[in-house]
């Protein structure tokens, strides 16, 4: 029998002290992804039965579903019997939107070891993860391979394509140029949903030379150009839809304006510039949004932008905003035409 919860109000020392260990569930539920335990889980199993699956200790795992279990993701029917929750079941690795691999992203040592000097970003406003690397978090990861793929794999949302495709109307557009798209999978579902485009994918040589497969896939490859290269140089001037999704809130404003520049550059009277990416506004319902703006600049030296602070940059490059479409919590779109 479930003990009912106390109606008193929790002293502000234990909500502190409960603030300041929320960081232990994310790490429990990063070791059980890890472990694939949420793939094991289509009925209730127990935990040895889990632990076997898992190639894990049994107790050594029990309390690591129990944290799980704190943090909502896993219930506990019967003693030491667990099962998925409704939020649990985007730790899947066959959910539409796994966030599996994200889970085992965040608590990478690289990032607890940034966090360990976040103190250096407050008192100087420069990113911490050089501090214990020795080197910025993108000359690492160029570095790092292993790193890199499980960053590109916790990348993969569907969610900013989603909203793109939701909001924007490519009707009228011939050729989408995706500065900095990565393996062109946001590019691959534009071209699906409209046949009468063209593209062209821009992003650095060891990206662009996985990006072949993901084109194939989606049965656009032989409508997209592979471009090797950098966005901080002269990008292709071939289209008339720029976009660049996910890379500007990675940048501090010199560099986000080194990059609007260059895209700048390329685009003519007609041409429109459409940006994806976390935007936080009044209308968010979680402290993701705040929390991931805390993130990126630790990281990075990065910050997230509203459409007004974008307009700021825009200011300085020869761009207006025309259109913005929120979406709270997630990637909005803004589109912004030359002046």
């Amino acid at each position: 029998m479930t003990t009912p919860k106390s109606s008193e109000p929790v002293p502000a020392a234990l909500r502190v002290r409960e603030l300041m260990t929320a960081g232990l569930l994310a790490h429990a539920i990063s070791v059980l992804c890890d472990l694939r335990v949420p793939d094991f889980l289509d009925d209730p199993r127990s935990h040895t039965e889990l632990a076997k699956d898992a190639a894990a200790d049994p107790e050594g795992l029990l309390p690591f579903l129990r944290a799980a279990c704190a943090a909502g993701v896993l219930d506990e029917p019967t003693p030491k019997v667990f099962e998925l929750t409704e939020l649990g079941r985007v730790l899947r690795t066959d959910s539409p939107n796994s966030m599996s691999k994200m889970c085992s992203l965040t608590c990478r040592e690289e990032f607890n070891r940034t966090w360990s000097h976040a103190i250096h970003t407050a008192r100087t406003g420069e990113p911490s993860f050089s501090v214990p690397h020795g080197k910025s978090f993108f000359e690492y990861m160029a570095d790092n391979r292993d790193f890199a793929a499980l960053f590109d794999k916790a990348m993969v949302s569907s969610a900013a394509t989603d909203n793109l495709l939701a909001s924007y109307d490519f009707s009228g557009a011939r050729h989408v140029v995706d500065v900095g798209g990565g393996r062109g999978a946001m590019l691959a579902a534009v071209l699906q949903r409209h046949p009468e485009l063209r593209g062209t994918l821009l992003d650095l040589p060891h990206v662009v030379a996985n990006a072949e497969p993901v084109l194939e896939k989606a049965g656009v490859a032989d409508r997209v150009t592979l471009v090797p290269g950098s966005f901080f140089d002269p990008v292709p001037e071939s289209g008339d839809v720029y976009l660049l999704s996910r890379v500007i809130g990675n940048w501090n404003d010199e560099d986000s304006l080194r990059i609007l520049r260059s895209v700048r550059s390329a685009m003519d009277t007609d041409d429109r510039l459409v940006i994806v990416g976390q935007m936080p506004s009044e209308n968010d319902r979680t402290h993701y949004p705040r929390q991931l703006d805390l993130y990126m600049f630790a990281l990075l030296g990065a910050r997230l932008r509203s459409p007004d602070e974008y307009q700021q940059l825009f200011d300085q490059v020869g761009l207006t905003v025309t259109d913005h479409w929120n979406f709270p919590d997630s990637e909005s779109v803004l589109r912004a035409r030359p002046v």
